[in-house]
């Protein structure tokens, strides 16, 4: 079915330029001016209980249920203790620089960051990152790494998912007694009992205020209600009103409660951790009860409840996330992330698939905004029309959805530590991050740069283009005498660029451990027991953060061209090709003609593909050595944004034939933009053959399919069946993108006319016409399957 003329009307006020809320600063700044002296648990649970009780509440015209993320249609809040200066160093380009662009600011919104802003100094978490990380690395911060230390990007480590089917059946009066009774159980001769008493007062408080939060929405519907001339609207009112005194307070009794419980719940997490990637788990399984005894009593239809998933998923995109320019050039068009999983299956192993799967799906295909992010779980068990259902889905939208393989994730999880039954219960969150809801803390984020760390041991560790010394002396590649040394080489480069990242997340993980989330944690099952907070390590052992890679397939065709050209056919000497990267192949086009031929991954050759997994396999086994506090895991990642878009500009030309400057691969697994020209399933084969399991933290190849491929019904079924074949036979993630390059060369000239036009980006998909241009010409050059 098509909207409902209700939520066409709030999905269109969504299709504007985001605005800067200055409440969360404002509110967050007056509380902690007011809790001087008491612990950070404390603080940090009074502060989110104060904004909830002061910050704009509203009920838009025509809302079924309510709870909003700021005082704007479509905003973003500020994270003062986290990074905020850059709004002020920004100030004069926040509404006119090239992408992520936000509305103008007011005169008293401006002195409102004037006024708060300065209690900060000294405090923030990118603060006291900076102190942690030597300078030599930080030199290196948005060259060989960038987006890694959340403290940096000021964004919370937002990759979560709560127990939302704990709060639907106890309801926060319940979780509020399980903290009392925990009280109770302390032994204060443990020395830890003191910080645990501190942690269940805490979650105390915040669920005290998450009640009164849903008491303000109540009480506006009360008051609107009385003023309501219209009898229907009157009566929508006074259901927000009712349900919204009784959940989240008490559990949920039917399927609008359990929506609407979520839901306060969270935005209110929201609000506590602002960032990218929180998710609301596996919706179609917590929620299917309710909507089972809802439909055998006749209270509801499908239609009215996909109408409500479709309200859902309009007001994901009332929250985004506020970055500065550097932050946002390295994943430009405003992603939140805000994900949902369908799908999958059951925690023992049987098909997961139900109405709900289906009709999350076409609320989906009926919204098609930015910040709702679908993840579909497949694996065999699952019916063909459920994929189907998915994959005409991600048609109409352009792409969009992710579809993730189970059985890769779930032995990824395994190769975690998780055990079987946890790890079949998975979800994804942020860019494809597999992580068990309210069991393990499993976050993205992080970029390093190996087409850098190419050039590095193709120049002795100095960059071309920076003409400084970047990475470790790997020797004269001139003097490189087989295809091992400079592959050892690159390894070097390569593993000095993970070590990096590693120092950044060590700061991280300290920094973060300063202002907990203490509603989150109480949504955890291991915290709760624990009395520990999830920024603590409340969820440990089960802890792994990703290393991201960028640029492989680049290396990958690279590493190829030089092995076949240079070292197998001596076709041109290493000092000709190093001659060649030092001028852009400029005077050398027979060498580049050459490498250019060369095996190219993407195209199912093992020539090429074995080299990409050999490289992932090494690098994977070289992280999983390695530990952070309280025995986190590290784990490697294929993700980028559209870092490749930012750290192609600082690698100079490649040996695959990539002049300087030029983006790096995109996606994070996908082959380089316009190589894959051997068809959708080579490209498929390519990317199953690497070891994905050791990507435990996720790879994303993104392709783009001629919408010619998918007309008709016939057409389709093959696309599905590819579809399966890939997760089911070693591939991990995959997206779509359908849009035409006639249509993406008309919203560049009209923007005005494509204002809501949706491209997969990388990892997220945002508004075209918001992207900046070197991002849209990168999306353009992805080469166009059949």
């Amino acid at each position: 079915m098509a909207l409902t003329a209700r939520a066409q009307k709030l999905r269109n006020q969504m299709v504007t330029t985001p605005a800067i809320c200055v409440e969360r600063l404002r509110y967050m700044t007056e509380s902690y001016q007011q809790t001087e002296g008491e612990s950070n648990l404390m603080r940090r649970a009074k502060a989110l209980a104060y904004i909830l009780s002061h910050m704009t509440v509203r009920i838009n015209e025509g809302e079924l249920f309510v709870g909003n993320f700021t005082s704007k249609i479509r905003g973003g809040a500020i994270a003062p203790e986290l990074k905020g200066q850059w709004l002020l160093d920004e100030l004069d380009t926040l509404s006119t620089r090239p992408f992520d662009r936000y509305q103008p600011l007011t005169d008293a919104e401006v002195e409102t960051l004037r006024q708060y802003l300065p209690y900060w100094k000294g405090k923030s978490a990118f603060e006291y990152w900076q102190t942690m990380v030597p300078p030599a690395y930080q030199r290196l911060d948005h060259i060989m790494v960038a987006t890694g230390g959340y403290a940096e990007n000021g964004h919370h480590w937002a990759h979560t998912a709560a127990d939302y089917e704990k709060l639907l059946k106890v309801g926060s009066l319940g979780i509020i007694a399980e903290a009392e009774e925990r009280l109770s159980a302390l032994d204060y001769t443990d020395p830890t009992a003191e910080t645990r008493r501190q942690f269940y007062l805490a979650v105390q408080v915040v669920h005290q205020g998450l009640i009164a939060f849903a008491g303000r929405y109540a009480a506006l519907a009360e008051q609107m209600a009385a003023e309501e001339t219209t009898p229907a609207r009157k009566a929508e009112l006074e259901r927000i009103a009712a349900t919204c005194r009784k959940v989240p307070a008490h559990p949920a009794e039917n399927l609008f409660e359990a929506i609407q419980s979520c839901w306060l719940l969270y935005v209110a997490l929201m609000i506590e951790g602002w960032g990218a990637g929180p998710t609301f788990g596996r919706a179609d399984q917590y929620l299917y009860p309710y909507y089972q005894r809802d439909r055998a009593r006749g209270l509801i239809t499908d239609e009215q409840v996909q109408e409500l998933f479709s309200l859902m998923f309009i007001k994901t995109n009332g929250g985004i996330n506020l970055q500065s320019y550097v932050v946002a050039d390295g994943k430009g068009g405003h992603p939140t992330m805000q994900s949902l999983c369908v799908g999958g299956i059951t925690p023992d192993g049987r098909d997961a698939v139900n109405e709900l799967s289906y009709l999350f799906l076409s609320a989906e295909g009926d919204v098609g905004l930015g910040a709702e992010d679908m993840m579909v779980r497949i694996n065999r068990l699952n019916p063909n029309s459920y994929v189907k259902h998915a994959m005409e889905t991600a048609k109409k939208l352009g792409g969009k959805l992710k579809f993730v393989s189970d059985d890769t994730s779930i032995q990824s999880m395994l190769y975690l530590g998780v055990p079987l039954e946890k790890a079949r219960d998975y979800i994804s969150t942020g860019c494809h991050n597999p992580t068990v809801p309210h069991y393990s803390r499993n976050t993205g984020g992080g970029a390093m740069n190996a087409g850098l760390a190419l050039e590095l041991a193709l120049n002795n560790g100095v960059g071309r283009v920076l003409k400084e010394r970047l990475g470790p002396e790997t020797g004269d590649p001139r003097a490189f005498k087989d295809f091992e040394q400079l592959l050892e080489a690159f390894e070097t480069q390569l593993k000095a660029g993970l070590r990096l990242q590693m120092v950044n997340k060590h700061a991280d993980f300290a920094s973060f451990g300063r202002y907990p989330c203490v509603l989150l944690s109480s949504m955890y099952d291991p915290c709760m027991e624990r009395g520990v907070d999830d920024y603590n390590g409340g969820t440990a052992p089960h802890i792994t953060f990703a290393l991201g890679m960028i640029g492989i397939p680049n290396v990958a065709d690279a590493l190829a061209a030089v092995k076949k050209v240079i070292f197998e056919e001596k076709q041109y000497s290493m000092e000709e090709l190093i001659d060649a990267l030092n001028h852009n192949f400029e005077g050398y086009e027979g060498l580049l003609h050459q490498l250019e031929k060369a095996p190219k991954f993407g195209n199912d050759d093992d020539y090429v593909d074995l080299i990409a997994k050999r490289i992932l396999s090494d690098a994977g086994d070289y992280v999983a050595q390695f530990r952070t506090h309280y025995g986190a895991k590290f784990a490697t990642a294929c993700f980028a944004m559209t870092t490749n878009v930012m750290f192609g500009r600082l690698v100079g030309a490649l040996p695959d034939g990539r002049k300087a400057g030029q983006p790096l691969s995109e996606g994070g697994i996908s082959p380089y933009q316009g190589r894959n020209t051997s068809g959708a399933p080579a490209t498929m084969r390519s990317v199953a053959k690497l070891d994905q399991v050791k990507l435990a933290l996720g790879s994303i190849l993104n392709m783009r399919i001629d919408p010619e491929a998918v007309k008709n019904d016939e057409k389709m079924d093959r696309m599905v069946a590819l579809l399966r074949t890939f997760c089911e036979t070693g591939g991990n993630l995959v997206q779509f993108n359908f849009a035409s390059n006639e249509v993406l060369r008309a919203a560049q000239k009209a923007p005005e006319q494509y204002r809501d036009l949706l491209v997969r980006v990388a990892t997220y998909s945002a508004f075209f016409v918001e992207l900046g241009p070197e991002t849209q010409e990168d999306i353009i050059n992805r080469n166009e399957l059949a």
